[in-house]
């Protein structure tokens, strides 16, 4: 019988190894279920999974998994999620929100600021010398601003509002020669009667540069010197606005940059348990959060301190707050993550709710 009870080791092995990569597979398919899949486009779900650095080569901090938790949400247990998600993977976007807060913005004030303004001399010359071609239309407000606006209490434009495009669309010159036209674009609403900058497209010269696969320290050299989305926004606002230090809002919708979005998602889960966050659930944040300093220090936020470094003798003292929201099939468009920053001038009070804090454990 020892060659039947061999055999019957070699079934039973065999059975218990068929049973555990059965297991195995549920709970694979169940876990690919319970990821929110239907919200995570694939490029993102990579993103996602194997960290900003593995994607593109492109060089960033490496993402959690914690935008995939959806179902495992407790205030209880918030801390520790935004410690996972912000403290640790995120701690260099926590510190560059956080440096450029305490050693840029606050010492612009009294002209001690380690970010200078760049001296740009004529900006209507260096706009055209920088090959951007601005194109101006009128359009109705949009549907999520008017909305914004009446739960906030705000002045609805009776009027359509101006949309400006601003197209990189020439051959340039730059400290380096001759460069070729990098077609970056940024598309933004400017409306003086809500003293609002809203931007919906925002392609800037050096992403499209990186796309050519240009490397990290050569990418400076092919972009024209006026580039930074904070110095056309305020190019343009100026052109607008009677009053360009009345600006205090600047928002942004459809926001699909590779860090900021998946950032923005794990926030949602872990102060709304979900992806799906229309205003009315909206969060708030001021910069003695984490979750404000990784904005603040983020792609999209940078814009914000470079606006208040660099135009704050002409807007003041100002207390920055961040709310952000997805109201998920805008226009059947499926996700629109959103972002406004409140420049909330020094002594008043801001404009969209409370700021979030640390629930009780």
């Amino acid at each position: 019988m020892p060659g039947h009870s061999s055999h019957l080791r070699s079934s039973s092995f065999l059975l218990i190894f068929l049973v555990t990569a059965l297991l195995l597979l549920v709970h694979a398919f169940g876990y690919a279920r319970r990821t929110d899949s239907h919200f995570l486009p694939t490029q993102l779900s990579f993103i996602v999974e194997n960290g900003i650095s593995n994607f593109n080569g492109s060089v960033a901090v490496p993402f959690g998994r914690q935008a995939q938790a959806a179902n495992s949400f407790s205030p209880i247990h918030h801390s520790t999620r935004v410690k996972r998600a912000l403290g640790e993977d995120r701690q260099c976007l926590v510190e560059k929100g956080k440096q450029y807060w305490e050693k840029g913005v606050l010492p612009a004030f009294d002209g001690k600021s380690e970010f200078p303004n760049p001296n740009f001399g004529n900006s209507e010359t260096v706009l055209e010398g920088s090959g951007w071609t601005s194109f101006e239309e009128l359009e109705p407000l949009p549907k999520w601003w008017k909305d914004t606006l009446k739960k906030a209490k705000g002045k609805v434009p009776k009027s359509d509002i101006r949309k400006i495009i601003l197209d990189q669309s020439h051959d340039f010159e730059n400290d380096f020669g001759a460069q070729t036209r990098t077609s970056a674009q940024y598309y933004g609403r400017y409306i003086p009667q809500n003293n609002a900058v809203l931007m919906y497209v925002v392609r800037s010269p050096r992403s499209k540069v990186a796309a050519r696969q240009v490397p990290q320290d050569e990418i400076f050299k092919q972009i024209p010197r006026m580039n930074q989305l904070s110095d056309l926004v305020w190019f343009t606002w100026s052109r607008v606005a009677e009053n360009p230090g009345s600006l205090r809002y600047y928002g942004l919708e459809g926001i699909t940059n590779a860090i900021v979005k998946p950032l923005m998602l794990e926030i949602f889960q872990a102060r709304r348990g979900t992806s799906d966050v229309p205003w009315d659930k909206r969060v708030t944040f001021d910069l003695s959060s984490d979750e404000g300093k990784a904005l603040f220090g983020s792609p999209l936020g940078v814009a914000v301190n470079w606006l208040l470094i660099h135009h704050a003798g002409v807007l003041g003292r100002r207390e920055p707050r961040v709310t952000i929201w997805n109201p998920k099939n805008t226009n059947n468009l499926g996700d629109n993550f959103c972002m406004i920053w409140d420049l909330i001038p020094t002594k008043k009070k801001g404009s969209f709710g409370k700021v979030e804090k640390e629930p009780k454990t």
